[in-house]
Parts: structure tokens; sequence; C-alpha cells
């Protein structure tokens, strides 16, 4: 029996492309039935918490970020909006979401994230971002 190691260290993760020696092209495959497939761990974490934000001027809580791999929004004391622009989340609910207090706002795409609060008191809004490479 083939003892198989379902928990390889990072640097067996993380792995280097090298050069191809010759063309290499790309060969079609079809897979029969079921096959494991296994999410990568992130390697790094970045966190960041924008204090004082208040609804008139919108926060940029994410940068465009390629090696983003994921991200968590927390809103603090006040409801907030969450959207793609500046002006977006300013707009309030014709042009981003309305996230509840203490609500873990999920973002899985790599574009910036801007966020204000909902009420007319200023909140706290933190972010805890999982990268793929450092």
């Amino acid at each position: 029996m083939t003892n198989i190691d379902l928990t390889p260290e990072p640097d067996e993760i993380v792995q280097a492309e090298e050069e191809p020696l010759y063309d290499r092209h790309p060969i079609l495959v079809s897979v029969c039935g079921p096959t494991e497939v296994r999410e990568l761990p992130a390697v790094r974490a970045g966190y960041f918490t924008a204090q004082g934000v208040s609804s008139s001027v919108a926060v940029r809580l994410l940068p465009f970020e390629p090696r983003r791999k994921s991200a968590v929004i927390i809103p603090a004391t006040q409801d907030i909006w969450v959207s793609g622009s500046q002006a977006g989340a300013q707009m309030g609910a014709s042009a981003s979401v309305r996230v509840p207090v203490g609500m873990q706002f999920q973002v899985a795409h790599l574009d910036e994230v801007w966020a204000c609060s909902a009420a007319e008191t200023t909140t706290d809004i933190s972010a805890v971002s999982n990268f793929w490479s450092e």
C-alpha cells in the first residue's frame, strides 16, 4: 500500500515552472469519474483597519492585487456600504452593497474595494487579506 502525504510543506506547494526545453502544446484531457482536487493554502496574510470612516468619504480597504487569494471585511460599529469604487461606496444603495455591523463580508476577486459608513456616525472597518504569493 502506498502512503500519500496529504499535508505537504509550503515549499512543496509553491512551485516555479522551468523554461521548456522544447515546444510544448496543450493536451486535451478528459476525466471520467471522480477526481480529487485540493485548494492550495495562502502563503501570506495582510491586516488593515481603517479608523473613523465617515459616510461622506469612502476609504480604499483593498487595492487591486493580482496575488490576493481572498479577503474578509468586517465593519466594527456601524453598517457600511461596499463598492468597487470610491464614488460607488459614497452613493450608497444605488451603487454598492450594505454590510451589517459585525458581519464578515467575503471578497474573492482581485479588484479594489472601497467602503464608507452607512450611518452619519463614523465606524472602524477591518480587512484581512490572504495572498497566493509574496
